[in-house]
Order: structure tokens, then sequence, then C-alpha cells
């Protein structure tokens, strides 16, 4: 009898060759969401995007990968349950197979200000960055499990100089 599973489904049976966000792309769930390129004045200026994954959305958000870029030096934050103290600009996440509709469950939204727009939370890793991209690389190996209460992810950029362009990018796939 022939073995037609010898590859398997990586996303929920890694036995395969194939990594999972090749998988969950092919199957229609690996999302990308972008603040794109934005002003950020003044030293000290921040820009944060906000991820949540809605309560009892019934879907884990496995993370793939983040990239921040800044035109200045900047510090890179990563929280877990924050919230912004500001209402921000709404960003769609956007699968990464056309096939597929632009149905995640995760919503997102971004602001750019002069004060800290993040309260609370568990800061998770601080990251110094020269100026220019830095990619932060998680094969999904950070999760946010479907919950009774919203859970959130929150990207914060500071910069350390006057005046800069800043953007974050997010990827993950949904289980």
């Amino acid at each position: 009898m022939t073995n037609n599973q010898i590859f398997s489904n990586p996303i929920n049976n890694p036995i395969g060759a194939v990594p999972p966000e090749y998988s969950a792309a092919q199957s229609g769930v690996y999302y990308t969401i972008t603040t794109g390129a934005q002003t950020v004045s003044g030293v000290n200026g921040y820009m944060a995007l906000e991820l949540t994954n809605p309560a009892n959305s019934g879907k884990t958000i496995r993370f793939e990968l983040i990239r921040a870029t800044s035109s200045v030096s900047s510090i890179i934050s990563l929280y877990r349950n924050a919230t912004l103290n500001v209402s921000g600009t709404s960003a769609t996440p956007r699968n990464t197979n056309w096939g597929f509709t632009d149905s995640s469950k995760v919503t997102g939204t971004w602001v750019a200000q002069t004060g800290d727009p993040v309260t609370g939370g568990v800061l998770l890793q601080t990251i110094e960055q020269l100026g220019g991209p830095t990619e932060i690389d998680f094969n999904g190996k950070w999760l946010i499990p479907s919950k009774a209460s919203n859970q959130t992810l929150i990207v914060l950029l500071q910069n350390k100089q006057a005046n800069s362009e800043m953007s974050i990018n997010v990827s993950w796939w949904e289980l």
C-alpha cells in the first residue's frame, strides 16, 4: 500500500521536510501586516504595532518573523498583553496566498507619537537597533493561544534621535 503521508502536514504534525510556514501559506493561513513607512518626530518618538488575538477566536497564532526598520538608532521592545493607551490606525492582516481571502482572526492597530503609547503588559524582549532593518525570527516558537480574553503582542520602536522613518512588519500563521 502506498504511503501518501510521507511528508505529512508540518503545521499540525511536523514530521516532514517542508517548513511549516510554507505549508501554512499553501493552506491559506499565513498572514502579514505592516504599518507602512511612517515619520516619527522628535527624540524619543515612538511607533507601536498592537496585534490582538480576540477572545475565544478558536485560533492559535504562531509568529514567524518581525521586521522593524528605522532610519536612526532605536530600541525595539516586545510586550505580551499590553495595551495602547491611545486610539491608533487600523492595520489589516493580508493573506500571503492570494487564492484565499484576508480572513485572519488577528486585528492590528498602530500609532506613531512623541509619548510612550504602551500601558501594562509584560516586557518580553528589548533589542538595540543601530538604524536600518532588524529581523527577529521566531519560526513559530512564539504563540498566542485562544483564551477567554483578548491576547496581545505589541512591537514598540523608540527612536534615539530626532525625526526618523520607521516601519514594523509581522508575519504569522494561524491554527
